[in-house]
């Protein structure tokens, strides 16, 4: 008896969700598709006076153009830290050798190949500026820290069309 109760009432609760179903499906009212040429019955040609107070579904506005998107591209590269020193390092590069991210494969024990990024290890460094007499703030690789213990930083900056006017510390 109690099953029979059971499966009564999951059919009930079935019947009422299809019964639900069925009359959003009726109150929905889609567009209907017309042959070219064609004319749309007289019915559909008319408003319903419910909708003719209320006005258009959807709001009507003129041709949209998108102002400012180069303003707000650059802000977004921005961080906290480099606005103080106009500095946008969007990517992650390194200013001196270009070094940037490689695409690697991580392969597990069982040897399923999956994609990784080799990010570059880039640091903000204070590095002395000899021709300019003053420090310049750059965003530098490990591997440039340690290739400025040989070489010049303006060699090295002159190679890659770098400013460094632009990147004087205060």
């Amino acid at each position: 008896m109690r099953g029979r109760l059971v499966s009564t009432s999951v059919t009930m609760l079935r019947t009422s969700v299809l019964l639900s179903f069925i009359g959003a499906a009726v109150s929905f009212t889609a567009p209907m598709a017309l042959a070219p040429g064609a004319r749309a019955p007289a019915m559909f040609n008319t408003q319903p006076a419910a909708f003719a107070a209320v006005g258009p579904a959807l709001p009507v506005f003129g041709k949209l153009e998108r102002t400012g998107a180069m303003e707000a591209l650059q802000m977004s590269c921005t961080t906290a830290r480099t606005t103080a020193t106009k500095q946008q390092p969007c990517r992650k590069k390194c200013m001196l050798l270009e070094k940037r991210a490689n695409n690697a494969m991580s392969v597990s024990f069982s040897h399923i190949r999956t994609h990784k990024m080799q990010e570059v290890n880039l640091q903000w460094k204070r590095v002395w500026w000899v021709e300019g007499n003053s420090f310049v703030r750059l965003r530098l690789s490990t591997k440039a820290i340690k290739t400025l213990k040989n070489k010049p930083l303006q060699e090295l900056a002159s190679r890659v069309g770098l400013d460094l006017g632009k990147y004087r510390s205060r």
